[in-house]
């Protein structure tokens, strides 16, 4: 029997009615990455008013196009997080009207066109931090009124259009619109617009339940653990001060305090207060202030305060990695603080995680990967904290960045993936984006281009978002090198322009390294082979300025280790001195009585003559031979750093890989010291040829006369490619501009003249 076609749809309109009122909220996190996304659940949950997880208001990179709150207007409670980003046609929050509490974070971040947040009036707490980020035309947080309570850090930073905060204070003189933010951990408010340029902490200080002094005298019997939050506040305090003399009487505010009370603690923490604020505002000069705060840690070392004394170490190790670079120094106070920490637990000492950081930081600094590794594990496993997550975060993208450099991927994918994955309670997506990127870079070292172009696109995407060019070129760059093999070169040129662009505008020029051979390899591709040709010429000037001064740095340290144990030196140099002294008066008494007989000392002095000579000829002999043999050697080491190239490029395909490139070159070429030294043992051979070569053809440039020292020691194409960190087409490209400055017709011709001059 057929059943009706109308009971068929009276059954089924009857069950979707049943179905929405049985499920009121849907369970789980809700992301809306689109209005209709947003206008579907304002269809299906019209009475939802307590959301169980958390809420995605936008993506996490790129844009989306929601531009209407309205279908979330019953909602008074979330239990997880708000997360409202990348929404450019978002001008309001209308819609947020009912919203009471939010269990977890606030994040308002990158809405180009939100104005206002009015629509949160009713909001009165958050479990987790309030942010309010990079939202370009945002003139008003006025909404925040009725907010009395935030879990955790308050940030309202990068809203140009902000000028001014009547958001956070009383908007009349009502007792019931009385303002208290209470349990915050931090508070940041910076980069808004031109009225709020130079706020900081000190200046909104009054929004504190207590002043700088009252935050003070409330550390009195807490331990350090506990207490790390208030402390830090303190010195962001001082480190923001415009007016260091606002500070002085605050301090002696202090000092009578830790006095009255009598707290050992608190008189050390007041100690290092006077002693931090010494070192940033004094008019010592740096040494001074540097000598001071080391005397300060021992003395706190002396009196078993170790958390005073790793704290110590640690601003002096700031100070000395930002303004007095002895990089013998900073290692020697970064070893001083791990062997302070042995004696710590993460527990006593929340800052744990922040200083194995900047100590893997320098090693990572300084090419030193496995020593980095390790520090930056130290800091990845301690127990997460809202204290050290960030640090946490920033060791866990080093680890993946050192095995990317040890050429380890799939070890660097697992660090970068826990950052991606991580579903803890960091909102900002800047690390989730930095970790993108870089994971992206693994794929394009892989050549899976397809897999790497999206991760790339989210690091570059949520770097323009929070304005940090540097970053956002490290991406452009393989992105654009990707289009070229691609062969999408519009694409491509887009990625140079930005690239080349947010270069300039970060002033990190070392990443022009990285740009020119890409745009070498783009002009090539579009058939511009002299500007090809220009760009890696460019190359091999960036990366020997690049590679100049990283050596410039290492030997500097080298040179800082040496001095440290310049004066044990000293005192074994003078005891020999002593000796040989003590050995030549003995012999000068002994020639003075041989000498008595005069034809022992005719014939002695003949003998001596005919030594001295056979001498400087036996030296003339060495000192030739010697720079023939560094010259040979230096050759030798040529070829067999061209082998080793070789025998890698076996592993990569016959298409030119610029990164690979870029190591090789890191490897074999020469340094300006390199050539200096080459240059003086080539002419010791071969007196005369550079001479010549300069003084009849003036217009060879410097470049060109190294290829033609080295084409006079009869090595390959190849084997000067290497010497040069070169392609070996440029090469030929050099011979052909040397024959061409020369008329010579061709190769041959120019090796004879090679061959026959000198």
């Amino acid at each position: 029997m057929a059943i009706p076609k109308h009971f068929i749809i009276l059954t089924l309109g009857f069950l979707i009615n049943n179905f929405r009122i049985g499920a009121q909220c849907p369970p789980g996190d809700i992301h809306f990455s689109t209005q209709q996304q947003l206008e579907e659940y304002a269809s299906w949950y019209p009475d939802c008013s307590t959301i169980q997880g958390n809420v995605v208001i936008g993506v996490p990179y790129g844009t989306s196009d929601v531009y209407d709150l309205s279908g979330l207007k019953q909602i008074q409670k979330i239990n997880g997080y708000l997360n409202i980003l990348n929404n450019p046609r978002l001008i309001s929050l209308s819609g947020l009207n009912s919203l009471k509490v939010v269990g977890d974070y606030v994040n308002i971040f990158h809405n180009e066109s939100l104005q206002e947040i009015h629509d949160l009036k009713n909001l009165q707490e958050t479990g987790g931090s309030f942010w309010i980020l990079y939202n370009q035309r945002l003139s008003s947080i006025h909404g925040l009124q009725s907010l009395t309570n935030i879990g955790g850090s308050l940030d309202i930073s990068h809203n140009p259009s902000l000028n001014e905060l009547d958001g956070l204070h009383p908007v009349s003189t009502s007792p019931a619109l009385d303002f208290t933010l209470t349990q915050i951990n931090a508070i940041r408010i910076m980069n808004n617009g031109r009225n709020l340029q130079q706020e900081t902490v000190p200046q909104f200080a009054h929004f504190y339940k207590t002043d700088p002094v009252l935050t003070f005298r409330n550390l009195s019997g807490l331990p350090y653990s506990t207490r790390a939050v208030e402390t830090s506040y303190l010195y962001t305090y001082i480190d923001q001060l415009q007016d260091p003399n606002q500070m002085l009487p605050l301090l002696n505010k202090m000092e009578k305090i830790s006095i009255d009370i009598n707290d050992s603690d608190l008189n050390w923490e007041f100690r290092l207060l006077r002693q931090y604020f010494k070192l940033k505002h004094g008019s010592d000069p740096v040494e001074k202030k540097i000598r001071d705060m080391r005397d300060f840690a021992k003395s706190a070392g002396l009196h078993e305060k170790l958390i005073i004394q790793a704290r110590a170490t640690k601003f002096l190790a700031f100070t000395l990695w930002d303004h007095f670079p002895d990089y013998e120094q900073l290692f020697k106070t970064y070893h001083h603080l791990e062997e302070i920490m042995n004696q710590l637990s993460p527990n006593e000492f929340p800052n744990m995680a922040q200083c194995y950081m900047i100590i893997g930081r320098a090693h990572y600094y300084f090419r030193d990967y496995r020593e980095a590794i390790h520090y930056f594990r130290k800091a990845e496993t301690l127990p997460a904290i809202p204290f050290n997550t960030t640090f946490i975060l920033h060791s866990r993208n080093n680890v993946g960045l050192c095995y990317q450099q040890l050429k380890l991927l799939d070890s660097s994918d697992l660090s970068f993936r826990q950052i991606i994955e991580d579903p803890g309670e960091f909102p900002i997506e800047i690390w989730k984006g930095i970790a993108s990127g870089n994971l992206g870079y693994n794929y394009y070292l892989r050549k899976q281009y397809d897999q790497a172009i999206p991760f790339l696109e989210r690091d570059y995407l949520t770097a323009e978002s929070i304005e940090d060019w540097g970053l956002a070129a490290g991406s452009l760059t393989p992105l654009a090198d990707i289009y070229i093999r691609k062969n999408e070169l519009n694409k491509a040129e887009t990625m140079i322009t930005k690239a080349r662009e947010y270069i300039n505008r970060s002033g990190q020029k070392d990443r022009l390294r990285l740009l020119y051979p890409v745009m070498a390899k783009w002009y090539a591709s579009l058939g511009s082979k002299d500007l090809a040709t220009d760009f890696v010429d460019s190359t091999e000037m960036a990366i020997q300025i690049y590679n100049d001064k990283f050596n410039a740095l290492k030997l500097l340290r080298a040179k800082q280790e040496l001095n440290a144990n310049e004066l044990a030196l000293r005192e074994i140099q003078k005891q020999k001195l002593i000796q040989q002294r003590n050995s030549v008066l003995g012999l000068l008494t002994l020639s003075f009585l041989l000498g008595m007989v005069f034809f022992y000392q005719r014939n002695q002095n003949h003998k001596r003559q005919e030594e001295i000579r056979e001498l400087k000829l036996k030296n003339t002999r060495e000192s030739l031979d010697h720079a023939r043999t560094k010259l040979l050697s230096l050759t030798q080491k040529i070829r067999e750093n061209n082998e080793i190239i070789e025998r890698m490029q076996l592993n990569y395909s016959s298409q030119p890989d610029f990164k690979m490139i870029r190591e090789l070159q890191n490897a074999t070429i020469l340094t300006m010291d390199d050539w200096d030294h080459f240059k003086q043992n080539f002419q010791m051979t071969y007196p005369g040829f550079i001479e010549i070569m300069e003084s009849r053809y003036p217009d060879l440039t410097s470049s060109e006369i190294r290829c033609l020292c080295l084409q006079k020691l009869r090595m390959s194409t190849k084997d000067i490619a290497a010497a040069l960190g070169v392609s070996p087409k440029s090469i030929n490209v050099t011979n052909h501009r040397i024959r061409k400055k020369l008329h010579l017709d061709n190769q041959d011709m120019l090796i004879d003249l090679i061959e026959n001059t000198g």
